[in-house]
């Protein structure tokens, strides 16, 4: 299918749905599109490797997982690998489009806040990311504190220990200086250095945005070198008042009587 016609998740507000909702875990993989003239192609256009190919008749909007995120980039981002780097195995592929079974958490209907967190609570212990709920082709992300992804607008050299290398990140959303490691800074300077940095795209936590909506708090989380620029930035902009995490969001209002009804199973082994 095309890149375009895929659903793309938004941030669950942190009120009361209505309705039943299909949940399904949220892994931390690399989403894959099959396009029958391109093959392989991430949400962001770019080409990914090493994936096999789809049998006829099978899905074609999946997440890639290789035990990581970082085995997973450099499985799929790499165009020949080499002997020992991480190799994408049929049981890294899991459907988006019809759902893979094993994503399968359960169902919920009218869920609550409440509900929901708890399920979060119960997916995070078992080591997922996050969850996805689903009504039709209305997906909401819920994860246990909101990032944000948006694009690199300008850098600036540390001083100090860091002189010589990364400082600081500038974007639409304010400076982002915190959460780097040492080796990120110095391997994000030479990007800078050699005109790479500008335009790139990063994930970013923050506690919640500023009255002109300006990070709070940020921290660097990662690149995210299979996103682009048009997505994050059209995602930031319509989510800009809902995206405090659900944990520390308070309501303004009271919430109506839901009578809340909750069928769940266990995740199936991905082996």
């Amino acid at each position: 299918m095309p890149n375009t016609e895929i659903t793309r998740p938004r941030s669950w507000s942190g009120k009361n749905l209505t309705g039943d909702w299909l949940i399904s875990l949220k892994i931390d993989g690399v989403r894959a599109i099959f396009h029958p003239d391109r093959g392989w192609l991430s949400r962001a256009h770019k080409p990914l490797y090493n994936i096999p190919p789809p049998a006829a008749g099978s899905v074609r909007d999946c997440e890639i997982f290789v035990g990581t995120f970082r085995d997973t980039i450099r499985a799929t981002r790499t165009r020949s690998l080499k002997g020992g780097e991480p190799a994408v195995l049929p049981q890294h592929v899991y459907g988006l489009d019809p759902l893979d079974h094993r994503l399968h958490w359960g169902s919920l209907t009218n869920p609550t806040p409440a509900h929901i967190h708890a399920q979060l609570q119960r997916a995070n212990e078992l080591g997922y990311e996050g969850l996805i709920l689903r009504q039709g082709d209305r997906w909401l992300k819920v994860k246990p504190e909101e990032t944000h992804d948006v694009t690199i607008a300008g850098f600036c050299e540390g001083g100090g220990k860091h002189r010589g290398r990364l400082g600081y990140l500038t974007t639409a959303m304010g400076n982002v200086g915190a959460g780097f490691t040492d080796a990120e800074r110095e391997a994000l300077w030479a990007e800078a250095k050699a005109d790479r940095l500008v335009g790139q795209v990063i994930e970013v936590s923050c506690m919640q945005f500023t009255p002109n909506g300006q990070f709070r708090h940020p921290v660097f989380v990662r690149l995210r070198p299979d996103k682009t620029t048009g997505l994050c930035c059209s995602l930031l902009q319509t989510e800009r008042h809902d995206s405090l995490p659900p944990q520390r969001r308070r309501s303004q209002h009271s919430f109506a009587p839901f009578e809340t009804s909750i069928k769940l199973r266990a995740p199936q082994s991905s082996g």
